[in-house]
């Protein structure tokens, strides 16, 4: 029989609960129940699901960048996107809503709707190779397909900051034993995961 070491890493609090994972500590809320404690706390969510992994084909973005390449081949190729830069009409345009998409390219990468960066952003790597897609069978007005692109800019934007974290609840007996623990990742926005947080359980 093989016998292999396992190490579990645990994090302590000053307070002696173990947590299963590394709390943002300013996050952490422990409260007294009557069969002992549950813990609430936040956590950087280290591998976070990808916007383009979204199979829906109604709202997405396309660039080709060296620093920043997701493609739709399927719908619209980086020729598409070069002739509708160029003023030329394209065919997805009579399915979609197209908005130009820049990219800043600087310790990172940040992507805008606006055609440039300003302030700090200014002078740096701005790239204009990349579109949002939005479709006009579900977003039938274009303010309604412009505020779903923004949005997804904004997911995507989290995505790449590392703006995106798991909510954990655990649960301990009167010895501070944890006996339980429950998880949920992906909530974009510090301040909306911490909403999310006060409510969270399985």
């Amino acid at each position: 029989m093989e016998i292999r070491k396992v190490v579990t890493t645990r994090y302590v609090g000053e307070d002696g609960f173990e947590f299963t994972f590394e709390p943002i500590e300013d996050t952490i809320t422990v409260e007294k129940t009557p069969k002992g404690y549950v813990a609430r706390y936040l956590v950087q969510d280290d591998n976070p699901q990808s916007p383009d992994e979204n199979e829906d084909n109604g709202l997405f973005l396309v660039n080709y960048h060296r620093d920043f390449d997701v493609r739709r081949d399927n719908i619209i190729v980086k020729q598409n996107v070069a002739d509708y830069y160029g003023g030329e009409k394209i065919p997805q345009e009579d399915k979609y809503h197209i908005f130009n998409l820049s990219m800043l390219s600087h310790s990172g990468v940040w992507l805008s709707l606006n055609s440039s960066f300003t302030g700090d952003g200014g002078g740096w790597d701005t790239s204009h190779v990349g579109l949002v897609l939005v479709a006009k069978k579900e977003w039938h007005k274009r303010d309604k397909a412009c505020k779903a692109a923004e949005s997804l800019v904004n997911e995507w934007n989290a995505f790449l900051s590392g703006d995106v974290y798991g909510c954990v609840v655990e649960y301990y007996d009167e010895n501070k034993k944890q006996i339980n623990q429950e998880s949920c990742w992906g909530y974009i926005g510090f301040e909306e995961a911490k909403k999310e947080l006060k409510g969270f359980t399985r």
